[in-house]
């Protein structure tokens, strides 16, 4: 076993090679506990994140050793097996594997994280010198970002296999990793990836102002509570203004989120023509994520099946543009879907490749490319070991799905897909 030394961070020096920290790495602006220490500046940045404790390998460590020779005063303080490190981290790249695991940790972490915040609000109010600290999300939007201009396909894998739950905070983390799924597709910078992770994040956040009786209503709405909800995008906007330190666009998303080019959208004195694209970008999504979500006066759609409304939708109310980039970006079944093929098998959709095939003397022609994971054969028994098929459609041909499904209504087995994690990434 590889043998690691615990130092301080005080006496951690440029080329020594950290294998470990004393905190959680979400809780650390590192997407990775392993890395070389190039300058100073990473050192100040672990002190000025409350780590105090790092552990180095001797091994891959440059410079001046004098505090990791086995006769250091330092190096007595003890050494810890890397079974023992449990905030250590796999050297990027990543398996699939680690990264389905990491990015369903900061799923979770931001869903526990998102509610905390409202709770605070509401407790404390909004007053004057009232300041949300939005940092921790903000490094959680940056790791997610990294891990997923890697892998963009899990990032709508989760995204839809998170969405069988009616949960407003659910909903907002669902929206900030569509943004950055469809920002990938768009090829941003990484930091203009990281503002559309944030604004799909905060966009509901003046839902904290709807009373829970209202929001967790079944029956239909009346029309004063109807009027309740359509205040929320201008509380939102109002708060991330004077309480945050967050982007003017992220304000803008916010406030603007619910606009549309005909009469239905909110607010009322808002034009839709002078919202940003990021904006546009995100009422598409959290429309989307709306549709496929079971909420408690209706079952969510198929993915296909909010993609289609999406479609419809842009021709009066939504941006053409955004409706037909997050079309391309996803293909006629998304990643995330579950589908039965023609031959009566029931999978899910792990992965879509879109090319145009040209034909010898004959125009270009469109053609699907997707894979498929097998869960269930064509007698509807669960398979005890996966397999991945690939597709391939033409809209001018049969299509071989007959069918789409909720995810709550197939019953989704979470646990044995995020397992199966090699199979539909790799």
């Amino acid at each position: 076993m590889n043998k690691y030394l615990t130092i301080s961070v005080d006496d951690l020096k440029v080329g020594y090679y950290v294998v470990g920290i004393d905190k959680h790495w979400l809780e650390t602006p590192f997407l990775s506990h392993r890395f070389l220490i190039r300058t100073e500046g990473e050192i100040e940045r672990m002190k000025s994140h409350g780590i105090r404790m790092v552990m180095v390998d001797p091994n891959r460590s440059e410079g001046d050793l004098s505090l990791l020779r086995p006769n250091g005063k330092e190096g007595e303080s003890g050494t810890v097996g890397v079974d023992d490190a449990r905030t250590v981290m796999e050297d990027v790249p990543l398996s699939p594997a680690r990264v389905t695991e990491m990015m369903t940790h900061l799923h979770e972490y931001l869903v526990r994280r998102y509610q905390a915040l409202f709770q605070e609000i509401r407790e404390k109010g909004e007053g004057p010198t009232f300041t949300v600290d939005t940092a921790p999300f903000v490094r959680a939007v940056e790791d997610l970002e990294k891990l997923g201009r890697h892998f963009p396909d899990a990032l709508l894998f989760l995204a839809h296999l998170q969405s069988t739950d009616d949960d407003l905070y659910a909903h907002s983390v669902n929206v900030l990793f569509l943004s950055l799924y469809l920002a990938n597709t768009q090829k941003l910078s990484a930091e203009e990836s990281v503002l559309w992770g944030i604004c799909g994040l905060f966009h509901d956040i003046g839902m904290l102002k709807v009373p829970l009786d209202i929001l967790h209503k079944k029956d239909p709405l009346t029309s004063g509570e109807r009027a309740v909800i359509q205040e929320h995008p201008l509380a939102g906007e109002r708060l991330i203004r004077e309480h945050t330190r967050l982007p003017e666009a992220v304000a803008r998303a916010a406030g603007e989120h619910h606009l549309r080019r005909d009469p239905s959208g909110y607010p009322a004195d808002r034009e839709f023509l002078q919202t940003d694209p990021v904006t546009r970008a995100i009422m598409t999504l959290d429309m989307f994520d709306a549709l496929i979500t079971d909420r408690p006066y209706r079952e969510g759609v198929s993915p296909s099946r909010a993609l289609k409304v999406i479609v419809d939708a842009a021709k009066e109310s939504l941006d053409p543009r955004w409706a037909t980039q997050l079309f391309l970006g996803m293909g006629v079944y998304p990643i995330g879907t579950v589908v039965e093929l023609s031959g009566g098998e029931i999978g899910i959709v792990t992965k879509y490749h879109p090319y145009s095939e040209r034909q010898e003397g004959a125009p270009s022609r469109l053609v699907q490319k997707f894979s498929v994971l097998i869960l269930k054969n064509r007698s509807g028994f669960p398979l005890t070991k996966p397999v991945m098929r690939d597709l391939s459609w033409s809209p001018k041909e049969p299509p071989p799905v007959t069918k789409t499904h909720n995810h709550s209504d197939f019953m989704i087995d979470w646990e044995k897909l995020q397992g199966l994690a090699p199979y539909w990434m790799g």
